[in-house]
């Protein structure tokens, strides 16, 4: 099964084990996942009838209806014992906040939380970490013109995140990939931009100026 930039930046993440994918949408995920070996199990999980729907329909067409469980239930509310990898990808930074912070005890045997959200990226992290979860991994892909920002979270004890690493990533911003300099690079062009309008409030310019150089100082 043929998966996006951002899927297998996604799959290239997970451990072994049982996973549980939240919003799973039409499940090519968790169903690569299974048929490739990488996990022994798996739950699909959505919450809105259409695409709960579409997602049993890919499940069994793929033949691993045994293996992957399709789950109509809300983030991980009804999240079973045995999964050990949670992984929540195309929603927003809050709602994925949300989702684990309104269930913790369900993250009682959660060893691995892969997350990819499309905003609100630097809470996520600092909250994440928060929750008794360590940074052990990140990546970032640029795919049909957005730039995604994939973490992975390992239990541990509670991490300590430093500025730069909540807003830029402790492992992105150490290993500046190709792909990580053309975002920040691509946003001083965009804020250099609105700077050209003399007419924007000081304390915008301010702000601006400020993001500008702390992008300099990691890139």
């Amino acid at each position: 099964m043929k998966l996006s930039k951002r899927l297998q930046a996604i799959y290239d993440m997970v451990p072994s084990g049982v996973a549980a994918d939240v919003g799973s949408d039409h499940g090519k995920l968790i169903i690569s996942l299974f048929q490739n070996g990488i996990i022994c199990k798996g739950y699909a999980i959505e919450n809105k009838k259409g695409p709960y729907s579409r997602l049993v329909e890919a499940i069994k067409n793929s033949g691993c209806i045994d293996n992957v469980v399709p789950m109509f239930s809300d983030g991980i509310s009804e999240l079973p014992s045995d999964v050990n990898i949670v992984i929540i990808a195309g929603m927003g930074g809050q709602n994925v906040i949300d989702i684990l912070k309104k269930n913790p005890l369900k993250l009682k045997n959660v060893q691995t939380i892969i997350v990819d959200a499309h905003n609100a990226i630097p809470e996520l992290r600092n909250q994440v970490c928060k929750m008794g979860f360590v940074i052990a991994d990140e990546d970032i892909v640029y795919e049909k013109g957005i730039y995604y920002e994939i973490i992975k979270f390992n239990a541990g004890e509670v991490g300590y995140l430093d500025d730069p690493d909540i807003e830029f990533g402790p492992i992105l911003r150490n290993e500046k990939s190709i792909t990580f300099k053309e975002k920040y690079q691509t946003r001083i062009n965009e804020i250099d931009k609105i700077l050209s309008n003399k007419n924007i409030p000081s304390k915008k310019t301010r702000e601006l100026n400020s993001e500008k150089e702390r992008i300099r100082s990691v890139l």
